[in-house]
């Protein structure tokens, strides 16, 4: 009988896409996320007159978004929950998950030796090994899966060949994430509702599968608007892939802005917008003021701006030097680019910069 599923730690994936990548040292201690996986559906529409995206030093001068206010906003989500979704595909430990598997002489043993029930085990260790974050493993040879262990929701799947010396003696499919794992990074780092839809093959690719918005519409077109429990949003949609195989489609909804929003510039909605991210990202870290360099870290990760935390002239965090000179709001040349800039003082006269995408 399969094992009980291991369920992988939500915290660990902020450490190996981003800070075990290289962009920062140490292990980041952040606040568990809500287990429930519910995200109300107001929370980027109530509460503020912009549409609950305050705490920009820019204006809204210019001319106003308007009609793509909401295609501005649903961009930039958009490419927070895709850098999330490629960071369970690439990074060191993710790689270092992948050679446990390819490594491991006991699975290599196994398959020379042909005894299916010798593979099962030493499958069933590897995904259960403590601090190794493989929540499935299938191994193959032809069309014959000889084992398959882990959770039923899986998402990112990593696709490799078992090999002796020249000699190939199976295939592998592995994972480092689960479905429900991957809803809350984007939920709690995007603050969005969020719907998975499809699934493994033959899985209809428009079958609700799980996410926060419940009861879930029918799955949107990208770009399309709908309405669910009275509110209005506008929908992006991406394709990832299911474990082993098959496709899923990622549904996120962007409350609809409201006038006062849509009124300001796009320049201004944009600033408004990832300023809201970084905060997010912010919120994960407690106590923050003395996680500064882990939160930078794990923003730039999951944004692909840069960040830079400084007390007046002094810089506490960063991943580099930074430009000499940061505005609180504006723009800045970095590195051959002009960028626009965020900041936001979370604890006065720490003052934490954020240089956008």
């Amino acid at each position: 009988m399969p094992a009980p599923r291991k369920k992988r730690s939500t915290l660990r994936w902020i450490v190996v896409a981003f800070v075990l990548a290289g962009l920062a040292g140490g292990a980041v201690a952040v606040a568990d996320p809500d287990e429930s996986g519910q995200a109300g559906p107001q929370t980027r529409v109530a509460g503020t007159a912009d549409g609950g995206r305050s705490g920009s030093h820019g204006s809204g001068a210019g001319t106003a978004c308007g009609a793509a206010t909401a295609q501005t906003i649903g961009a930039i989500d958009a490419q927070v929950a895709r850098r999330i979704y490629r960071g369970e595909l690439s990074g060191r430990e993710v790689g270092e998950d992948v050679a446990h598997v390819t490594g491991s002489q006991e699975l290599l043993s196994a398959l020379a030796g042909g005894s299916q029930t010798a593979v099962y085990n030493a499958v069933h260790t590897i995904v259960y090994t403590p601090h190794w974050h493989i929540v499935r493993l299938r191994v193959t040879r032809g069309a014959r899966v000889l084992a398959d262990v882990g959770g039923p929701y899986i998402i990112a799947p990593l696709k490799g060949s078992l090999r002796q010396g020249a000699t190939k003696l199976g295939s592998y499919v592995v994972s480092v994430q689960d479905d429900v794992g991957y809803v809350k990074l984007v939920t709690r780092f995007v603050d969005v509702p969020i719907d998975l839809y499809g699934g493994p093959a033959p899985r209809p690719a428009d079958k609700f599968l799980m996410g926060t918005l419940q009861r879930a519409p029918k799955l949107p077109v990208d770009g399309s608007s709908v309405k669910a429990h009275g509110v209005s949003y506008f929908v992006r949609v991406a394709q990832a892939d299911a474990f082993p195989s098959g496709k899923l489609k990622v549904a996120l909804f962007v409350p609809a802005p409201s006038k006062a929003l849509s009124a300001r510039s796009c320049a201004a909605v944009r600033d408004l917008a990832w300023g809201e991210i970084v905060k997010h990202v912010a919120a994960r870290f407690r106590p923050l003021a003395t996680q500064y360099q882990d939160f930078v870290g794990t923003l730039e990760g999951s944004t692909g701006g840069v960040a830079f935390v400084r007390e007046g002239n002094l810089q506490v965090a960063g991943l580099s030097a930074g430009p000499r000179y940061l505005p609180a709001h504006g723009k800045v040349s970095y590195h051959g680019r002009v960028w626009q800039v965020f900041s936001w003082e979370p604890f006065p006269p720490a003052r934490v910069y954020f240089l956008a995408p």
